[in-house]
C-alpha cells in the first residue's frame, strides 16, 4: 500500500499524449506505481479537437475553460470549476478553440493494459 503524498504542481512533468485525432499534454500524476485502483492527473488541450470513447469511469474537474464537450445529445460549454462525469462508454469529442484544462481521476488505473493497448 502507498503512503499520502502530496504532488506540487511545479514538479508535474507534462508529455504529450497523441491520438488519432489530436495532441494533448497530460501529466499522469497517480499511475499504476501509486494506486492500484485510481488514476489521475491534469491535462491541457490547445486549440484541438479529440474525438474519444472513454473505456473507464472517469471525473473531470475543469481548471482552465471555455471546453465545449460534445456528447450524442449535443454540446455543453464548461468552464472553471465545473464537474464532468463520463461513464465507460461515453462517445465524445473534446474541443478546445483555445487553451484548457482540466482535472481527472479514472477508474480502473490500469485500463489501458486491461484492453491490450497503451495510454495515449
Amino acid at each position: 500500500m502507498s503512503k499520502a503524498k502530496v504532488f506540487k504542481r511545479a514538479q508535474m512533468q507534462l508529455k504529450p499524449a497523441v491520438t488519432p485525432t489530436g495532441t494533448t499534454s497530460i501529466a499522469r500524476v497517480i499511475d499504476r506505481s501509486i494506486s492500484e485502483h485510481m488514476g489521475g492527473g491534469i491535462e491541457y488541450l490547445e486549440n484541438t479537437t479529440i474525438d474519444w470513447t472513454v473505456t473507464y469511469d472517469e471525473i473531470l474537474f475543469i481548471l482552465e475553460g471555455p471546453l465545449t464537450i460534445a456528447f450524442d445529445d449535443g454540446q455543453h460549454e464548461c468552464n472553471t470549476g465545473d464537474i464532468v462525469w463520463l461513464p465507460s462508454g461515453t462517445h465524445l469529442k473534446y474541443i478546445a478553440k483555445g487553451r484548457a484544462a482540466y482535472f481527472y481521476a479514472l477508474y480502473p488505473v490500469d485500463w489501458a493494459a486491461r484492453q491490450g493497448t497503451v495510454e495515449p
